[in-house]
């Protein structure tokens, strides 16, 4: 007897066997598939079939046939020729490598044995990259997720834990952006026959595959505002993207064009690597710099996504540019810091200037700043002045006697007032004390103080209040 039984919105088949326990298999989160698993479960059971392992024929099978057929179905989707190539090559590696026989053989603990013991060169580095063992990784688990789906040749995917290996640790090519100064010299030393393709990448970013298969008719010259569609196959991305054109590049492309048709390539000689080498090093620039990173072809690339960012494109602007589809790739990996005036960066900033407190007071005749200090002994003779005349006044009660009976020596000011107005000119407040009694002042009503910066509430002053009505806001 089989029933379903759900566990964490998942739907088992479950069922006794001969010794009384309990077994699940066949999970589905979907309760209309379980149905149908449990009606073929129950049909098995009365044929008297081994409905326990779906999987049973496959497992036996030599894991060779099975990437024969996912390299078929692979071909039949359309994929490139070079991308079912390297899939081919780099199973058929792993299958030896691995001791993989059957698909039973794949398993994580397998591939991670694999990977622990690649051989170390003499300089400390792994033999095979971590960028190429990503790849092998990436190629592996794209072959366990077909089986599992849509070919149903495993319940699970045995390498869905496995992480990547930090590429960063051990980067083959690095490689560096060319300086503004740097790319003068170098397009002043190339032919003119090649002059073109560099200043192409320099304006587009576009990879030497890109260039090599380039055709006439991916470039729209005479569009309001040229561009480039791309292919998608020949991206590396697959996709048809379509960049931007300046227009001394479409000029450049036209006087070029002549009668050359839409399907001619529109460059048939593009320089080797010798050959940029050769004019780096008679424009003075180093192939590799003081981190060891290189300047070859590509590097021209970065030096577009690096001129972008130093040009002010906005880093969404750049991504989509670059063609990327992650953002840190832009601008960690494609933008050259070094190249990049940081301390100009730096003074842009809208920051407010730096008030020095220290500085000698102006008079205000030459429109500098009035800037006024106070001396700690000059505040402590206002405070001892303020409680003489307070006492003065609570013995007499004559206000009119006491000249300072509106300072606040909390504050410098009178008791809402924190703008000194009893000590007569060239004063102000104590430095550093707070009011105690004082409420926020109204801002729409009531006086302003002598400078018409702001309203305060007067009791008694020198200077008397002010009419609202002939400060300026």
């Amino acid at each position: 007897m089989a029933w379903l039984e759900k566990r964490d919105g998942t739907w088992y088949i479950a069922f006794r066997d001969q010794q009384g326990r309990t077994n699940r298999l066949r999970p589905s989160t979907d309760k209309l598939v379980a149905k149908g698993r449990l009606a073929d479960f129950e049909k098995a059971q009365a044929r008297g079939e081994d409905y326990s392992d779906p999987f049973k024929d496959h497992r036996g099978r030599a894991i060779a046939e099975h990437v024969k057929d996912c390299v078929a179905d692979l071909r039949a989707k359309g994929r490139s020729a070079k991308y079912v190539e390297n899939t081919e090559n780099r199973l058929g590696k792993l299958i030896e490598a691995c001791g993989w026989k059957v698909l039973a053989d794949v398993t994580a603990d397998s591939f991670l044995h694999w990977r622990q013991s690649i051989p170390v060169m003499a300089d400390g580095r792994a033999k095979i990259g971590p960028v190429t063992q990503n790849q092998y990784l990436e190629t592996a688990f794209g072959f366990c997720r077909w089986c599992v789906k849509p070919a149903k040749r495993m319940p699970a995917n045995p390498l869905a834990d496995v992480e990547k290996v930090d590429e960063s640790r051990d980067v083959r090519r690095a490689r560096r952006a060319l300086a503004e100064g740097e790319i003068a010299k170098l397009l002043s030393v190339v032919p003119e026959h090649h002059k073109p393709a560099y200043r192409l990448i320099l304006a587009t970013g576009l990879r030497r595959h890109e260039l090599e298969t380039l055709q006439w008719g991916d470039l729209h010259l005479d569009a309001t505002r040229p561009y480039v569609k791309l292919r998608a196959k020949v991206t590396k991305s697959r996709r048809a993207d379509a960049l931007p054109l300046r227009d001394d590049t479409a000029t450049e492309l036209r006087s070029m064009k002549g009668e050359a048709r839409d399907g001619d390539r529109v460059f048939t000689d593009l320089p080797t690597m010798d050959e940029h080498r050769a004019y780096l090093a008679a424009a003075g620039i180093d192939w590799l710099d003081d981190e060891g990173r290189r300047a070859d072809l590509h590097a021209m690339r970065h030096t577009y996504g690096t001129l972008l960012s130093k040009a002010g494109v906005s880093p969404r602007e750049a991504m989509e540019l670059m063609r990327h589809t992650d953002l840190r790739l832009t601008m960690k990996v494609y933008t050259d810091p070094r190249i990049f005036d940081l301390a100009a960066a730096v003074a842009k900033l809208p920051l407010p200037p730096v008030e020095h407190k220290n500085a000698a007071a102006a008079t205000g005749t030459d429109g500098g700043p009035i800037q006024q200090t106070t001396t700690m002994e000059q505040v402590a003779n206002r405070v001892a002045i303020a409680t003489l005349d307070r006492q003065s006044v609570a013995s007499t009660g004559n206000q009119d006697d006491a000249p300072y009976a509106a300072v606040n020596p909390d504050d410098g000011g009178d008791w809402q007032q924190k703008t000194l107005t009893g000590l007569g000119e060239g004063s102000m407040g104590a430095v550093g004390f707070e009011p105690t009694k004082a409420e926020p002042p109204d801002l729409q009503s009531g006086p302003f103080d002598h400078f018409g910066t702001r309203p305060v509430h007067h009791s008694r002053s020198r200077l008397g209040p002010c009419p609202k009505s002939t400060i300026p806001v």
